[in-house]
């Protein structure tokens, strides 16, 4: 028989093995309790168990129940691929977790308990022998595993551990829903943004007419909205069926980009199916590229500077009017699936934008020389006599007319005379001050610039060039022939008391004059 002394030592000692784990376990949650980070809990976790069962080797995974699968979360070993998880199927597994008892995955030989699990998921990286559940009520919150460690762990020491993580998987469930909170309500902010952004690009964009002015606001505010350091607005040429660069940001080159924007520099075009962006016209959906090096779909030109693109296109009636090219995040990380989405919602309200635009601008410009009709050159001429006559300074006008115009007509024909409309009306274009001065044609032959903030002077050095340009145009016809063609102008200042009309019959006067007097020449009307 055993002494009564031994007993009761035994006892003693069973006793304050249970009031030290006790003690312990209430040091723990305390230790756990109002720490709302998740990976700040699970190291805590780790070192817990680290400090009971001596083991290096240990992780966490917590069980995604959306995906249905766990996920590592934290380690203490450094060697383990950050990604690595495996599915929550339902099985012994899946039931031994469940059980949230602490349990072994390996035999008495050391083979792993669940091999196929194991072996397809790599969980045999973990090194583990011991698995401990992070349970509450039967709702599997995820899994500590140990590898080997000291001292030997008996039944006693292995209720202690379950007892420890149970603990722990109160604190962890609700990291984790404060974790979902705050990422619902990033998301929340998130979408807010987007609405406010949209809101924003729509009212800009329907309060404005011009197509180049459009193309530029809606450029800025893509880069804005994906953080992008640079990009273009490109729109599809229906006569040549290929996608044209008609405005770019944040090129290295100021001058460069200027000249771009303003028409002087033609960018390379894009064929349907040709490089990214000839991909996204033909396909009409959006590509992203996270590094141009290793795509090769990607044409790089010789100073690119492109590390990662997203093209979006501008989708109007099923049909591709244009693409959005954005480039570079600022933060140096490649586009992600909320860059795609805000910009496809910009795109979606940008192409209704664009096709307005065209339509409007398709309202106002003549045809075949591609300068403003008549009725809107007037109305532009109204709107700067009142802004001068507000703010000054001075307002000028030039009309000009194409000497012997009939003549080219009839002894070359109509295509001949309407490519001399043409090419003089690219010489106008080229004489002007972009965004400034407005030129129209007046009548078949004949044309009206009107140049804002101008005196007669310097209106009258501007036709000047317009009539030395012109004279120096070669204009091929049939055959090998070519022609040559000049102009007459006449230029005045609006007076202090005189309206549109009168400016214009003024301008006219001066015209005539200069037909009168030879042609090819330019005769300023004096002051009324």
């Amino acid at each position: 028989m055993t002494p009564i002394g031994t007993d009761s030592l035994r006892r003693t000692a069973e006793l304050d093995r249970r009031l030290f784990e006790l003690e312990s376990l209430l040091k723990a949650g305390e230790a756990l309790q109002g720490v709302l980070d998740v990976g700040e809990l699970c190291a805590l976790v780790l070192s817990m168990v680290r400090e009971r069962t001596g083991s290096s080797e240990l992780t966490v995974l917590l069980l995604d129940e959306e995906a249905e699968t766990f996920r590592l979360e934290s380690s203490s070993m450094d060697d383990l691929p950050s990604d690595l998880s495996f599915p929550a199927e339902r099985g012994i597994l899946w039931s031994r977790l469940r059980a949230g008892q602490a349990f072994s995955v390996v035999d008495l030989e050391g083979r792993p308990r669940f091999a196929d699990v194991f072996s397809t998921h790599g969980l045999g990286q973990l090194r583990s022998t011991l698995w401990l559940p992070l349970v509450i009520s039967d709702r599997v919150v995820g899994v500590v595993t140990v590898g080997e460690g000291d001292p030997p762990r008996d039944d006693a020491e292995l209720e202690f551990l379950s007892r420890l993580v149970k603990t722990a998987a109160v604190s962890l469930n609700t990291a984790l829903l404060y974790r979902s909170i705050e990422s619902a309500r990033g998301q929340l902010r998130g979408s807010l943004h987007k609405l406010s952004l949209l809101f924003d690009i729509t009212r800009a964009l329907s309060a404005v007419s011009d197509l180049t002015q459009l193309l530029k606001i809606i450029l800025s505010r893509a880069l804005e909205a994906a953080g992008a350091e640079r990009g273009s607005m490109m729109l599809l040429d229906e006569a040549s069926g290929e996608l044209a660069v008609k405005v770019v940001f944040g090129l290295p080159d100021a001058e460069t980009q200027r000249q771009i924007n303003e028409g002087l520099i033609q960018c390379q075009r894009f064929s349907r199916g040709e490089g990214i962006a000839g991909k996204v016209l033909e396909a009409g959906r959006s590509i992203r590229v996270d590094d141009t090096e290793q795509d090769r779909g990607f044409e790089r030109g010789s100073s690119d500077h492109v590390r990662s693109l997203l093209c979006v296109p501008l989708n109007v009636d099923d049909e591709t009017i244009g693409v959005i090219n954005i480039s570079n995040k600022s933060d140096g990380l490649p586009f992600a699936d909320e860059d795609e989405e805000i910009l496809e919602a910009l795109a979606d309200q940008a192409a209704v934008a664009i096709a307005r635009a065209r339509l409007y601008e398709a309202a106002i410009t003549d045809g075949l020389t591609g300068l403003h009709v008549r009725r809107f050159t007037l109305h532009r001429l109204r709107q700067e006599v009142k802004r001068s006559r507000r703010y000054g300074p001075g307002l000028s006008i030039i009309l000009c007319d194409i000497d012997h115009f009939k003549s080219v007509n009839d002894n070359y024909g109509h295509p001949a005379g309407d490519r001399v409309l043409e090419m003089i009306a690219e010489s106008i274009r080229a004489a002007l001050r972009v965004d400034v001065d407005i030129a129209g044609r007046f009548g078949g032959e004949e044309f009206l610039i009107v140049v804002p903030q101008t005196n007669l002077e310097g209106a009258s050095e501007c036709a000047e060039r317009l009539r030395a340009a012109v004279e120096e145009l070669t204009v091929p016809v049939s055959g090998d022939r070519a022609l040559q063609v000049t102009m007459s102008f006449g230029v005045a200042q609006l007076g202090a008391e005189e309206t549109e009309s009168e400016l214009i019959s003024r301008a006219d006067e001066a015209l005539y004059q200069a037909k009168e007097s030879g042609r090819n020449r330019v005769v300023s009307a004096q002051a009324p």
